[in-house]
């Protein structure tokens, strides 16, 4: 009878936690896993990205094995579907009430958890390991500071871990860390155009006038009418992304989303 888990991975978001994580494993500090898996949804920003070529090969040399998977599907609006789905948690406005709402979030699932779920299928079996109960556990990035994100998966194969809880470490303890052993300390790690970001962020991104600024850009205008009676944005000011930064001060009653970096991949297994 085999002893569970048969195989270990840890979910890469290239954030402060999950990469100050994969630095402890590649310095011993932490038992390694069988393997790190990034999930890369083609939209990070262009900071992400750069720090990902910087030291990914420093894991290599360390014996870490990283991983990169991709969804089916990273397109913004789904044209493969009838009613072209908009896969982001887009605010929305009614055309005829006014009522305001958002859109259900599906990017998660489909460049996140699907594409990490299916490499860990196709590698269990390569392995000629069962699918059953606990034979796969997973390492994620969540600090004690965010303790209340802990969660079982729902997939009763897999398992999921809080190394950093269980160390006490919070997201400045990861950081910190980091430093001590001169390391990286990684950006937020989100999509360019996440409607999770907060206020503040739209204004550095837009302050930048880079590519993650136009990709930004050119996402809000193009979902902008795919739904029949309402329009959507990005913005919780629910206005078109550049005049929706542009505007200053603070606007009571404005709906304002927690931001969910994709640091800690806390939602992808």
């Amino acid at each position: 009878m085999r002893k569970l888990p048969e195989l270990r991975v840890l979910s890469l978001g290239w954030g402060v936690q999950s990469w100050c994580l994969a630095a402890m494993m590649a310095l011993d500090e932490l038992p390694r896993v069988d393997v790190l898996i990034h999930a890369d949804t083609r939209h990070e920003r262009f900071e992400t990205y750069a720090f990902v070529r910087r030291w990914s090969p420093w894991l290599g040399e360390h014996g870490l094995n990283v991983v990169q998977v991709t969804g089916r599907r990273t397109d913004v609006i789904q044209a493969w579907s009838n009613s072209k789905s908009v896969m982001i948690p887009a605010f929305t406005v009614d055309s005829v009430t006014g009522k305001r709402g958002m859109v259900l979030r599906q990017c998660t699932t489909e460049w996140k958890i699907k594409p990490i779920r299916r490499w860990i299928r196709v590698e269990l079996r390569r392995r000629q390991v069962p699918i059953v109960p606990g034979v796969v556990e997973s390492l994620q990035g969540i600090s004690l500071d965010e303790f209340e994100r802990m969660r079982d998966s729902d997939a009763k194969y897999i398992t999921n871990c809080y190394p950093l809880v269980d160390l006490g470490m919070t997201r400045a303890d990861c950081e910190t860390w980091l430093r001590d052993h001169a390391l990286g300390v990684p950006p937020k790690s989100s999509c360019t155009f996440c409607p999770y970001r907060s206020i503040q962020s739209w204004r550095d991104l837009e302050a930048e006038d880079g590519p993650d600024w136009r990709e930004a850009l050119q996402v809000d205008a193009t979902i902008r009418d795919r739904r029949p009676k309402a329009a959507l944005f990005v913005h919780p000011r629910r206005k078109p992304l550049a005049e929706a930064v542009a505007v200053n001060g603070r606007h009571p009653g404005l709906e304002l989303p927690a931001e969910q970096p994709c640091d800690s991949g806390h939602c992808w297994t």
